[in-house]
C-alpha cells in the first residue's frame, strides 16, 4: 500500500489528534514507542503479534463490511475483537487449553475468508492471514478443533474435501474425463467443489474445445489443491497435496494451469510459493483465460440465449476480487453475449459482500454462514434480476443456501460459464 493511500485512510483521525491535550498526545507517543516493551509476549510463537497489535488496537471502521459480524449483529465477530482475542491467546491471557475459554478458541476459524476488513484497514491488514497465524500456534499445542480435523480425515481418505472421492463420480455425472499425453497447451484444473456441479464443468470443457485448445483433465489421478488445509493450517498435509499436484502438472507438459476455482489458484499460486513449492507454470481462473480467447477471436459468442437467463445479477467471487484483482473479466464475458442485460448490486466488484461459504467459518457455526449466504441474496434479489451469476463453486454453494423455498422458484444461480456456452 502506497504511503499517500496510507494517509488517506487515517485522514479522518488527525483532527481528533490534533485536539487532544499535551499529556494525551505524549502518552500516545510513549505507548507506540515501548509498545515492544509492554506488549509483546516472551517465548516462541508463531502469530503475527506486531499485526495483531495494530488492529486490535484501531478504531475498527471494518466492522461496518464484516461478513460474520453483519450475520450475527455481535461486537465479538468484529476483525479487531477477533485479533484481539488472538492476541490474548499469543501471549497467555486466556488459556486455550481450558474448556471455559473453547468459545474463544472457535472463534478463531469464524472467518468466511473475504477480506472485506482489507479494504478498510489503514495498514492494509487481512484479518484472515492474522488468524491464520494464530491457528498456527493451536495447532503446535496440538488444539485444532474437531470440526477441523474431520475436514483433515476427508482429506487424507479422500483426497478431496468430501467424504468420498468426488472426482471419481465423473462417469455418473456426464463428465468427459480427458487423460493427458504429455503434451498439453493447458491442463483444466476442475475444483473438489465444481464436481457438484458437472454442467458448469461439461459447459467448460465445451468452451475449450470449441477455442481448439488441447487440455487433458485427468479425473482418474486427480486430488484437492490442499485449500482447505491451508485454511485449517494443517502445513503437512497441504504440502503432501502441493507435491502431488507439482507432478501432475509435469506429467501434463502443460504451460497453463486453468482452474474454474478462485480457491484453487490462490493455493496453486500465493499458499504454494509460501511453503517453498512454485509452480513454474501460468495459473490462472477460467474467467481471464476465457475473456482472453474472446479477446483474441477464438470465441465468438452470437447467439441470444433464452429469455429466462437475459437479465442478470452479478455476484463477484471475493477471491477473485479481492484477491485475484480481477474484476473485468467476468464484466467483459457477460458484455460479449448478445442481449444480454446486466445488473450490479449495490456492493460489488472490490467491496462485495461475501457468500458466506468459504475459509473455516462454515465448518465451526453453519448458522452464520447461512445468514451471510441469505443476507448476500437478499442485497442481489434487489436488482430485481432472476438470474444471480457467479464464477465460484463455493459462491454457488452458499448463494443456494441463501435462498429460500420461495426464492428458489424462480430465482436462478449460474455459473458464467453456462450462459456463455448457450451463445457460442
Amino acid at each position: 500500500m502506497g504511503v499517500f493511500e496510507t494517509l488517506n485512510k487515517y485522514k479522518w483521525m488527525i483532527p481528533l489528534i490534533n485536539k487532544a491535550d499535551r499529556e494525551t498526545k505524549s502518552t500516545l507517543m510513549k505507548n507506540f514507542r515501548k509498545k515492544k516493551d509492554n506488549f509483546y509476549p516472551e517465548g516462541e510463537y508463531k502469530a503475527n503479534v506486531d499485526d495483531l497489535i495494530k488492529c486490535m488496537l484501531c478504531p475498527n471502521m471494518c466492522r461496518f463490511d464484516c461478513g460474520t459480524l453483519q450475520a450475527t449483529h455481535t461486537e465479538t465477530m468484529s476483525p479487531a475483537y477477533k485479533a484481539r482475542i488472538g492476541y490474548y491467546i499469543t501471549i497467555g491471557k486466556l488459556d486455550p487449553t481450558k474448556e471455559e475459554n473453547k468459545d474463544f478458541v472457535d472463534l478463531m476459524y469464524k472467518c468466511s475468508n473475504e477480506e472485506n476488513c482489507k479494504v478498510w484497514c489503514p495498514f492494509g491488514f487481512s484479518v484472515v492471514s492474522l488468524l491464520e497465524t494464530v491457528r498456527d500456534d493451536l495447532n503446535d499445542k496440538d488444539l485444532m478443533p474437531e470440526y477441523c480435523k474431520e475436514q483433515i480425515e476427508k482429506l487424507k481418505k479422500t483426497n478431496t474435501i468430501e467424504d468420498y472421492n468426488i472426482y471419481k463420480t465423473y462417469k455418473e455425472k456426464g463428465v468427459e474425463n480427458i487423460e493427458t499425453d504429455g503434451n498439453d497447451e493447458v491442463f483444466y484444473f476442475i475444483g473438489c467443489e465444481m464436481m457438484k456441479f458437472p454442467e458448469v464443468v461439461k459447459a467448460n470443457i465445451a468452451i475449450l474445445k470449441k477455442a481448439g485448445i488441447k487440455f487433458s483433465t485427468n479425473l482418474e489421478k486427480r486430488v484437492c489443491c490442499g485449500g482447505p488445509a491451508f485454511n485449517i493450517r494443517d502445513l503437512n498435509v497441504a504440502k503432501g497435496f502441493a507435491e502431488k499436484n507439482e507432478e501432475l502438472f509435469k506429467s501434463s507438459g502443460a504451460s497453463i494451469i486453468l482452474s474454474d476455482c478462485p480457491g484453487c489458484v490462490l493455493t496453486l499460486t500465493k499458499r504454494y510459493d509460501s511453503i517453498g513449492i512454485n509452480i513454474d507454470r501460468k495459473i490462472i481462473h477460467i474467467t481471464q483465460f476465457i475473456k482472453e480467447l474472446i479477446d483474441k477471436g477464438k470465441l465468438k459468442p452470437k447467439d441470444e440465449i433464452p429469455n429466462d437467463l437475459k437479465v442478470v445479477a452479478i455476484h463477484d467471487p471475493c477471491l477473485i476480487a479481492r484477491n485475484l484483482n480481477d474484476i473485468t473479466s467476468i464484466r467483459a464475458i457477460l458484455e460479449s453475449i448478445p442481449g444480454l442485460e446486466i445488473k450490479e448490486p449495490m456492493y460489488t466488484k472490490e467491496y462485495v459482500h461475501c457468500c458466506g461459504w468459504s475459509g473455516t467459518a462454515h465448518w465451526a457455526d453453519k448458522d452464520i454462514s447461512i445468514k451471510e449466504a441469505t443476507i448476500r441474496v437478499n442485497e442481489l434479489k434487489e436488482t430485481s434480476a432472476h438470474v444471480f451469476v457467479s464464477a465460484c463453486p463455493l459462491c454457488e454453494l452458499g448463494l443456494n443456501y441463501g435462498l429460500s423455498k420461495e426464492d428458489k422458484e424462480k430465482i436462478k444461480i449460474k455459473d458464467i460459464s453456462e450462459l456463455l456456452i448457450k451463445s457460442l
